[in-house]
Formats: C-alpha cells, sequence, structure tokens
C-alpha cells in the first residue's frame, strides 16, 4: 500500500500575507487526535510578501505538507491549484484564520466514511475581537447562536461555509471546483454547485473550530454589502434560487421593512446604525435583534446598489426570477 493510499482526507489552505495566522492553523492541525498519516495539508500561498511560503517550509509538521508558492491571482485560484495536487477522496476547505479543535479531522474523516457523498459542514465558532466594537462583538454572538439552530433543522447548502469545510473530491472536480468569478460568497456558490450535484450538506459539530480574524465592525458591514451583490449574481445566474437568496421580508416585521426602504432611499450609511447599538436598551435580546437588522440593511443595500430598477422592483414585490 502506497502513503497516498492511506491519506483519507486533504487539508486546503490558501493563504496571502498571513504568516502568523497560517502558523498558528499549522500547528492547530498538529496537535488533532487523527493519525498523522491520515491526512495532509496543503498551504497555497496566494502570492504573499511577508515570508508566508518560507515560513510554512519551515514548518516541522507531523502530517505530510506541501507548501505551493503561487502568483497573486485570488484565494479561489489558489483553493483550485491546491486541489490539483490533493491525494485524498476527500478535501477539507479551511482558512487560514481558523484555530481547529483537536477532533476536528476526525469529525470531517468519519462523516464522509458514513456518508461518502456528505458535504461536512464544520463549526466556525467566531472569537471576539479585542477591541471595544459593539457591532463586531453583536456579530459574534449571532454568529455563534446560529448554531444552534441546527438542533432542530438540517444543514442547507446555504449553510456551507468555506472556512470549514470538507467534500468528496472527485465531485469537487466534476462541479469545476472554485468559481473565479464569485470573489465574495464563493462558498455558497460552491455549497449550491455541491448540492445540485447529489451531495448532502452535514452539519458536523465535532468539527470545530475557532475563527479568530479580529475583524472589525466597519469591514463586517461592508462585507454584508458584498454578500448583497453577490446574492444577486447568484440568482442571477440561478434564477429558482431567488426565492430563498432574496427574500426581501425574510425574518422581518413590517416597521422594519418600512424603515428599511427609507433608510435606503435616503442612502444612511449602515456604520451610523451600528453607532446607535450601544444605545439599545433591554439586554442581549434587544441587541441581537438591532444587530439585526443594521446586517440586513447593509446586505440590503448592497443589493439595491448593483440591482438595476427592474430587478429591485422584482424583488421588493416578491416576484420571484429576478
Amino acid at each position: 500500500m502506497s502513503a497516498a493510499d492511506t491519506v483519507e482526507l486533504t487539508v486546503i489552505v490558501a493563504s496571502h500575507n498571513r504568516r502568523e495566522m497560517l502558523r498558528r492553523c499549522l500547528e492547530s492541525l498538529a496537535a488533532q487526535t487523527a493519525d498523522p498519516a491520515s491526512f495532509e495539508v496543503i498551504v497555497a500561498d496566494d502570492g504573499s510578501e511577508d515570508g508566508t511560503a518560507a515560513m510554512a517550509e519551515a514548518f516541522e509538521a507531523p502530517y505530510a505538507l506541501l507548501v505551493l508558492p503561487l502568483p497573486k491571482r485570488s484565494h479561489a485560484a489558489s483553493q483550485n491549484s491546491a486541489l490539483e495536487h490533493a491525494r485524498a477522496p476527500r478535501v477539507l476547505l479551511l482558512d487560514d484564520d481558523m484555530i481547529a479543535s483537536p477532533g476536528l479531522v476526525a469529525a470531517h474523516v468519519a462523516a464522509h466514511a458514513k456518508d461518502p457523498t456528505c458535504i461536512g459542514v464544520g463549526m466556525v465558532e467566531q472569537q471576539l475581537v479585542d477591541a471595544n466594537d459593539w457591532y463586531a462583538h453583536a456579530h459574534a454572538h449571532a454568529w455563534n447562536a446560529h448554531y444552534e439552530e441546527f438542533d432542530h433543522r438540517p444543514a442547507h447548502w446555504t449553510d456551507c461555509y468555506g472556512a470549514n469545510l470538507s467534500m468528496p473530491r472527485e465531485t469537487f472536480v466534476a462541479v469545476g471546483g472554485v468559481d473565479l468569478a464569485v470573489p465574495t460568497g464563493k462558498d455558497l456558490d460552491l455549497g449550491f454547485r455541491l448540492a445540485k450535484a447529489g451531495c448532502t450538506p452535514t452539519y458536523l459539530p465535532d468539527a470545530h473550530g475557532v475563527h479568530d480574524d479580529q475583524k472589525r465592525g466597519k469591514k463586517m458591514l461592508a462585507d454584508a454589502a458584498r454578500q448583497g451583490k453577490m446574492h444577486l449574481e447568484l440568482c442571477r445566474r440561478h434564477p429558482e434560487k431567488t426565492a430563498n437568496q432574496l427574500d426581501w421580508s425574510a425574518r422581518s416585521g413590517p416597521r422594519e421593512l418600512q424603515l428599511r426602504r427609507l433608510l435606503i432611499a435616503l442612502r444612511v450609511s449602515p456604520r451610523l446604525l451600528a453607532r446607535l447599538g450601544p444605545l439599545v436598551p433591554g439586554g442581549r435580546d434587544r441587541e441581537l435583534l438591532w444587530y439585526s437588522v443594521v446586517r440586513r440593511y447593509a446586505f440590503w443595500r448592497g443589493v439595491r446598489e448593483d440591482a438595476s430598477r427592474r430587478e429591485w422592483s422584482r424583488i421588493v414585490r416578491g416576484e420571484g426570477d429576478v
């Protein structure tokens, strides 16, 4: 039996100028309960200029570690380059700012042994930022509460966050890898294509990792707007998904919808609304409620910026395809 035959999981970590975050990620993978011979790690360095590739090449890993120094293209392109070198029958996409808990690899391997067609949706626990940033803290609380929903419902393709996501390599290749044309939300696009190809999203609570990127609220709100733009683009590509990707009234009451219409018309900055967060009375529940209002507003403001007048009208009226 060759060494390649014993590798059950290929972990792909794409990185750009995040040397120390990547080191932390590699160290967490070195502390796995899984046999180091059962998985390999491919670091795809997307044109870093901070010594990322040199650090990874010098890292003394107990597992097989391949470092690919690549020219600067994109995160998605780097992941696809790594996919070409993957030896295992299943692949795990892991972000470089993730800290893998000791059982993460073993949980992904066990899930695929049970169901070879599964998409392993690993738990991503958001670490609080080390700053007095109301929106960033509220985001972490809301993000972590999201995973409690899986106690009452199955995972869907819309839950396929690429920070900790595994899939069959053969299907990953068959659907064309990561789409280079969807820079924001490419993980959800991948989840949709994998599910359409017959894979089943499966939540894996034991595949736990901590996401610690220290991102601040300003950047998070910009991300929410970009996600809105991305959802619009996905619906243009896959019109049948408009209903659950661009549901104007989802989780929103009539007062919020009226407020959102007014704020979008006035082009009010989401950052201004976020500044009101610390003033909201009523404890954690009311805090999370206002956070959700602000985040949804940032999302829909992004949609409005890219949508044509006709598309926007159909979305707000709930008329289906954009």
